[in-house]
Order: C-alpha cells, then sequence, then structure tokens
C-alpha cells in the first residue's frame, strides 16, 4: 500500500513508542515524502521544548531515532511533484498540507495523516493511524 506520510504521523513515532513506529517500519507499506517532510520534522523537533521534553532523549538519540523511522521513506523533491501544488493548494485547509497532497496527486496515493483538517477535502483518500491499522488488518484476515 503506498501512501504519503504527514510529518504529524512522523511526530508521533517521536512520542508514542508501539504502534505509529511500528507502522512506519512496516514492509507492508511503500512509503514516500515530499522533501519538506524532513525539514519540517527536523525543526519541530529542534525547536520546540515541549516535544522534547515529552520525547525524554538526548539530541544524538533522537537523531539516531530519526534516522531509523525515515529509513524506508522515500523522499521526493518539490521540482518532482511541483506541477501538482496548484491543485492541492485549493484542495489544502492549510498551506503546510499543500506538498503532501501534491506528492499524493503525482503517485496516485493516500495520505497517512492525523491531522482533521487534511480530510476536509474529498480528492485524495486520507488514512489516520487507527482507519490505516483497520485497513492492514482487514487485509490479513
Amino acid at each position: 500500500m503506498q501512501l504519503v506520510v504527514d510529518a504529524n504521523i512522523l511526530l508521533a513515532a517521536f512520542l508514542k513508542e508501539a504502534l505509529t513506529r511500528e507502522l512506519l517500519l512496516d514492509s507492508r507499506l511503500d512509503l514516500a515524502a515530499p522533501e519538506h517532510l524532513l525539514s519540517e520534522t527536523r525543526r519541530h523537533l529542534r525547536t520546540s521544548a515541549s516535544i522534547r521534553k515529552r520525547i525524554g532523549l538526548p539530541s544524538k538519540e533522537i537523531e539516531a531515532l530519526f534516522l531509523l523511522l525515515t529509513q524506508r521513506i522515500r523522499v521526493f523533491p518539490e521540482t518532482s511533484y511541483q506541477p501538482a501544488m496548484a491543485k492541492a493548494l485549493a484542495l489544502a485547509s492549510h498551506r503546510q498540507d499543500a506538498p503532501y497532497l501534491a506528492l499524493a496527486l503525482k503517485l496516485e496515493a493516500a495520505v497517512w495523516s492525523n491531522d482533521k483538517g487534511m480530510k476536509k477535502q474529498i480528492t485524495v483518500t486520507v488514512y489516520s493511524t487507527t482507519e490505516l491499522l483497520a485497513v492492514l488488518r482487514k487485509a490479513d484476515d
């Protein structure tokens, strides 16, 4: 199953050990992300004292975990999904969601996000972590 990973998913994997981390490493998922994911996540990890406190790890361990969690995500440069940005901007309830929607449009993939605003548009399928888990369990049956 091909999915475009939203930054809130990657950040959740730092805060909640089990489910989100396991899914990011699950070989049944073909994960992709705009290059924006890496910079956005690193910015939050670097600038948010509350996130770093909740993670409770030293900086070196946070970086090691970042590398582990992103190793299976294919990162696409902005130029590769730029042609879909105008449509994505029209769909997005928040401008920062547009790169994820644009890449999903380019790849004809769904988005994995826990952002309720992302679900307001109906063009791109958006799975929350709970919904994704249900789909995977159903496929296993």
